[in-house]
C-alpha cells in the first residue's frame, strides 16, 4: 500500500510511504494459541500435513519445501519450545508466520492497515484521518467515528457517590497492539459536563484502561470511571446536567475540545440527575428571599454551622395515588412494593380463588375480600383484580420505566458496572424532595469453576420523578467492588473469560438465591468480561499486593526511574514521565480477606498489614509508615447501604494497620479506593524510593509478603519529588532608535521600544512554562522573542504575536531540567498602559495523588509611554 502525506512541519512537499499488509507478530499470539500451534508443528509427521494446513503464499511448490524446513529444523532441536524458533526458520519470515498461526489457531483475524500503523501515520500528518476541524494539514484518508473495534456504548451517574460510569465494547479478536504479555494499547475515554445544558462544557479529565488481541467469542464489555464534584441545589428545583463522554483509541483526546472526532472511537452524550442538598450553611438560608433576620440577632449566630435537612418522606399508598392520579401510572406500578409486602401480611386477607381465564390467572372482584388497609389507600374495589395480576412479571421483565442497558468489569478498581435508564418522567415514588425509589442491580459471575452461577452483590441506585428532563431519558449508574482474588491468571496462560449476569429489579432487591429471577420491573443482561492477568492465589492464601500507587496503576509506573506515564486510575489526570509529591496514597488488596463485617460484631479476626518505605540505595533498611489517615468506608447490609462515612485509620498496640474490605457474605465493607496507606512525603525527601508491605494473620500467625504476578517480591519504586519549579525574570535593557540602553530604574519605555532581558524555568521535572505580556488586550498587538541561550533576538528569529509562548515538555521541545535564555519584546503595536511581563510555568509532579504539577511564577513591571 502506498500514501500520499504532507508532513507536520513547514514543508510542502509530499512524501510517498510504502506501508506493507498488516502481519501476525509473536506478541499477537495468545499463550493459549501458542500452546496449540507448538503441540501441531512437534506432533506432525511430514510436510505434506502442514502444507495442506497452511496454504503458504508464493508459488505453490515453495509451501512444501518451507514445511519441510520447519521440519527438518524441529528434528534438529528435538521440538519446538517457542513460537520465536518457528518465525527463525529460513524461509518462514513475518508472512507464513501470519498464514501458520491464523490457519492451526483458526481464530486470528489480521487488523486493517490503517489501525496497524495507526501511530505511525498521524505522526507523519497529525490530520492524516482528517477528523482534526483546525488542522491546515491536508486528510489522506478520511475516516472518523470507526467503531469496528471497540464502542462506548453507555455513560451513567450515580448520585450518591458522585461518580460517572462509562461502558465500552471490545468487539475484535485483533488489532489492539498484542497478546495480554504485551503492553496491548490504551482506550481513552474523556468526560465533559454541561451545567445547564448550553453547550458549555467542562473537562473532567481522562481515564483509560488496555485492550489486547484476545481470541474468543464477543463483545467483552469493560467499565471506566471518574468523579463528579457535582453542584447540588435545592430539592425544589431539578438539577439536570449533560455529559459527554468521548472513547478514543491509542490517542487520547485533547484536553478541552468537546467536540473532538476520533478515528477509532465514538462519543456519546447523556443527561444525569444531581442529588439535592442534603444540609446547607446558615449563610446560605440567609440569602433565600423570603428570609429576613434582623442585623443585632445575625451578629450572635455561626453563620458558617451546618444545617441538616430531615430524611426524605417514603410516601405511602395514599399519597402516591393521589400523585399519579392523573398522570397514567398504574397502580400495579406505583403500588408495586407496598402492595407486595401486604400481600404478604395478615394485614390483607385474600380469598386465593383464582379462575383460569385466557392462561392467565385472574382474580375475579367477586371473590376479593379487601381489607380496610387498601380501602383506606383510595383503591377502588374494581380495579384491585387487575392490579394484583399486574404484579406477575411478564416473561423477561417490563422495561417501560426503566433497562439496564449495560454492564462492564472495571479492572482498574476492580468493580463491576452497570448503566440503568430511566425512560419516564413519573413513576418513581416522588420527586427530590421525596425519597423516591431504589433500582437494585444484582450481579452473577459464572467463574468457569463448575459451580455455574455465584452470587457477588447487589448494587442499588435511588431514583426520583423527574419532570423536565430535555431528552425524555435519564442515565443512572451503579457498581459492586468485586473480590477478584483467586480469580487472576497469569498471561502465560491465556485469558480469564468469564460470563457476567446483572438483573435489575426496581423497588425489590433480586434474590440472592436466583440467577434466573424475572423482575416485574426491569430486566436482565448476560456478557463477557475479561479478568486482567495476575498471580495466581489459593484459598486460604493471603498473600498481599499493591495495585495503585499516587493514582497511578503500578503497570503504568517504570520500574528502573520511579516515573509514571500514563491516566490516573481514581483522578483524571495525564502523567508523563512523572513523579510523586505530597500525600501518596497506596492501594491495594490482601487475598481471601475473613468475614470480618458482620454488622454486629463477630469472633473471626481481622486481618493486619504494614506498609514499609525506603530509599532506592544499597543497604538502606526499611521504614514502616505509622501515620494515621482517613479513608471512606461503605456497609452494606442485604441491600441496604450506609456511607460513605469517614473512618480513621490508626496502627494497633502491635503496630499494623487493620485490613477493613470484606467483600464476601450478605454483610460487607468496603474501602472506596481500596486504600492502604498515605504516605507523606516532603522535599528533603526527593529520589528514588521502594515500597513494599505485608500482611500477617493473627489466627494462624503467618506473615504474607507482598507478591507480583511471577511469585517474586513486590518492590515498587517512585521517585519523589517536593523540589517547586524556580522561575527568574529580569528587564536587562531595550533598543530605541537602534540604540541598546540599560535598563532604567523606574521602568518607563516608549511605544516602538524592543525591550529585553533574561528568564529562567529550572526543575527536574519541568511540565510547562509560559512567558507573556499583561494585560492580554493592550498587549494583543505586541512581537515577543523567546530564545533558549544568551544570542540575543534578531529579525530573523521566532517572534510570536500576540507577545505570549509557551513550552511544553516534551513538545514543543523544552528540557526535563527546564531552560533559561533571553527575551525580546516590540511595543510598537501595544497600547501605553501599565504592563507586566509575566513568567509562569510547573512541573509533573503528581500531587497528593490527585493533580498534576507544582505551580510557580515572576512577573516584572513596566511602564509604556506613548510615543513622543
Amino acid at each position: 500500500m502506498k500514501v500520499s502525506s504532507v508532513g507536520s512541519d513547514s514543508l510542502t512537499a509530499k512524501r510517498t510511504i510504502s506501508i506493507e499488509k498488516p502481519l501476525i507478530a509473536l506478541e499477537d499470539v495468545d499463550p493459549a494459541d501458542e500452546k496449540k500451534i507448538l503441540e501441531f508443528l512437534n506432533t506432525v509427521e511430514n510436510a505434506e500435513e502442514i502444507a495442506k494446513i497452511v496454504e503458504f503464499p508464493d508459488e505453490p511448490d515453495i509451501g512444501i519445501k518451507v514445511a519441510e524446513k520447519i521440519l527438518t529444523k524441529k528434528n534438529k532441536i528435538g521440538s519446538f519450545s517457542n513460537l520465536k524458533e518457528v518465525m527463525n526458520v529460513k524461509g518462514v519470515g513475518p508472512k507464513r508466520f501470519t498464514e501458520l498461526v491464523s490457519a492451526v489457531s483458526g481464530k486470528y483475524e489480521v487488523a486493517e492497515t490503517e489501525r496497524t500503523y495507526f501511530k505511525y501515520l498521524t505522526a507523519i500528518n497529525p490530520n492524516y484521518f482528517g477528523n482534526l476541524k483546525e488542522s491546515s494539514l491536508k486528510a489522506v484518508k478520511v475516516m472518523a467515528n470507526k467503531t469496528t473495534y471497540e464502542e462506548l456504548k453507555c455513560v451513567g451517574f450515580n448520585p450518591r457517590f458522585e461518580r460517572m460510569e462509562a461502558v465500552i465494547h471490545i468487539k475484535k479478536s485483533s488489532g489492539y497492539g498484542g497478546n495480554l504479555c504485551s503492553g496491548g494499547t490504551p482506550e481513552y475515554i474523556r468526560f465533559y459536563v454541561d451545567w445547564d445544558d448550553t453547550d458549555t462544557w467542562e473537562d473532567l479529565g481522562v481515564v483509560s484502561f488496555k485492550a489486547y488481541n484476545i481470541p474468543g467469542n464477543k463483545p467483552l464489555e469493560y467499565a471506566v470511571s471518574i468523579p463528579l464534584d457535582a453542584k447540588k441545589k435545592w430539592c425544589i428545583k431539578e438539577n439536570i446536567p449533560k455529559v459527554r463522554a468521548i472513547l478514543s483509541w491509542n490517542n487520547s483526546p485533547p484536553a478541552e475540545t468537546p467536540d473532538f472526532v476520533p478515528v477509532w472511537g465514538n462519543s456519546l452524550d447523556a443527561y444525569i440527575q444531581i442529588d439535592a442538598l442534603r444540609f446547607v450553611l446558615i449563610k446560605d438560608v440567609l440569602e433565600l428571599e423570603a428570609v429576613n433576620i434582623p442585623e443585632n440577632i445575625l451578629e450572635l449566630v455561626d453563620l458558617e454551622k451546618e444545617i441538616t435537612f430531615k430524611e426524605p418522606e417514603k410516601l405511602g399508598l395514599p399519597k402516591l395515588l393521589q400523585l399519579y392520579k392523573d398522570k397514567e401510572v398504574p397502580g400495579q406500578r406505583f403500588g408495586f412494593s407496598q402492595i407486595k409486602n401486604l400481600l404478604g401480611k395478615d394485614t390483607l386477607s385474600l380469598g386465593q380463588k383464582v379462575a383460569e381465564k385466557s392462561g392467565k390467572s385472574v382474580i375475579a372482584a367477586s371473590t376479593v375480600s379487601l381489607h380496610d388497609t387498601l380501602i383506606d389507600s383510595g383503591f377502588e374495589l374494581s380495579v384491585v383484580p387487575g392490579i394484583i395480576e399486574g404484579l406477575v412479571p411478564i416473561s423477561s421483565g417490563d422495561t417501560t420505566y426503566e433497562e439496564l442497558k449495560c454492564i462492564g468489569l472495571n479492572a482498574n478498581l476492580e468493580e463491576l458496572a452497570g448503566v440503568i435508564e430511566l425512560k419516564k418522567s413519573n413513576g418513581y415514588s416522588g420527586g427530590l424532595c421525596t425519597a423516591g425509589s431504589e433500582e437494585y442491580v444484582a450481579f452473577w459471575a459464572d467463574w468457569g469453576d463448575g459451580d455455574g452461577w455465584t452470587y457477588v452483590g447487589t448494587s442499588v441506585v435511588n431514583v426520583h420523578d423527574i419532570k423536565n428532563t430535555p431528552s425524555g431519558k435519564l442515565q443512572y449508574s451503579v457498581f459492586l467492588p468485586v473480590n477478584l482474588t483467586g480469580r487472576h491468571k497469569p498471561c502465560s496462560e491465556g485469558a480469564k473469560i468469564v460470563k457476567v449476569r446483572a438483573i435489575l429489579s426496581w423497588e425489590v432487591a433480586p434474590p440472592a438465591w436466583d440467577p434466573n429471577y424475572i423482575p416485574r420491573w426491569g430486566n436482565r443482561r448476560d456478557t463477557l468480561m475479561h479478568i486482567p492477568p495476575g498471580p495466581t492465589v489459593e484459598e486460604g492464601d493471603h498473600t498481599p499486593y499493591i495495585s495503585i500507587v499516587g493514582n497511578m496503576g503500578i503497570e503504568d509506573i517504570d520500574s528502573s526511574t520511579g516515573l509514571a506515564t500514563g491516566t490516573g486510575v481514581m483522578a483524571a489526570f495525564t502523567a508523563n514521565e512523572s513523579p510523586f509529591g505530597g500525600v501518596v496514597t497506596i492501594c491495594g488488596h490482601i487475598a481471601f480477606p475473613p468475614n470480618t463485617f458482620t454488622g454486629s460484631g463477630t469472633s473471626v479476626m481481622p486481618l493486619k498489614y504494614r506498609v514499609f518505605v525506603r530509599r532506592s540505595l544499597p543497604g538502606e533498611p526499611w521504614q514502616q509508615l505509622t501515620n494515621s489517615f482517613n479513608v471512606k468506608l461503605v456497609d452494606q447490609v442485604g441491600s441496604s447501604f450506609t456511607g460513605p462515612y469517614n473512618h480513621t485509620q490508626k496502627l494497633d498496640s502491635d503496630g499494623y494497620y487493620t485490613y477493613l474490605e470484606d467483600l464476601e457474605g450478605n454483610e460487607r465493607r468496603f474501602v472506596e479506593g481500596f486504600v492502604l496507606a498515605k504516605w507523606i512525603t516532603s522535599a528533603p525527601m526527593d529520589g528514588l524510593w521502594e515500597i513494599c508491605m505485608e500482611a500477617f494473620d493473627p489466627m494462624t500467625l503467618i506473615t504474607y509478603p507482598a507478591l507480583n504476578a511471577d511469585g517474586t517480591d513486590q518492590i515498587i519504586r517512585v521517585m519523589i519529588d517536593n523540589t517547586w519549579p524556580i522561575p527568574d525574570l529580569s528587564i536587562t535593557g531595550y533598543i530605541r532608535d537602534g540604540v541598546t540602553n540599560p535598563a532604567e530604574g523606574c521602568g518607563a519605555f516608549r511605544q516602538g521600544d524592543i525591550i529585553h532581558g533574561t528568564y529562567s524555568m529550572k526543575n527536574n521535572y519541568i511540565r510547562s512554562f509560559y512567558l507573556r505580556a499583561e494585560p492580554l488586550n493592550p498587549a494583543d498587538g505586541g512581537e515577543l522573542c523567546v530564545q533558549p541561550g544568551t544570542t540575543p533576538c534578531t529579525a530573523s528569529s521566532g517572534w510570536s504575536t500576540p507577545p505570549s509562548v509557551t513550552r511544553t515538555y516534551p513538545s514543543p521541545v523544552v528540557s526535563t531540567t527546564g531552560e533559561e535564555g533571553v527575551w525580546s519584546l516590540k511595543t510598537e503595536e501595544m497600547d501605553p498602559c501599565g504592563y507586566i511581563m509575566r513568567l509562569y510555568g510547573s512541573d509533573r509532579t503528581i500531587i497528593n495523588s490527585g493533580s498534576i504539577g507544582h505551580y510557580s511564577g515572576k512577573s516584572v513591571g513596566f511602564c509604556l509611554l506613548k510615543k513622543s
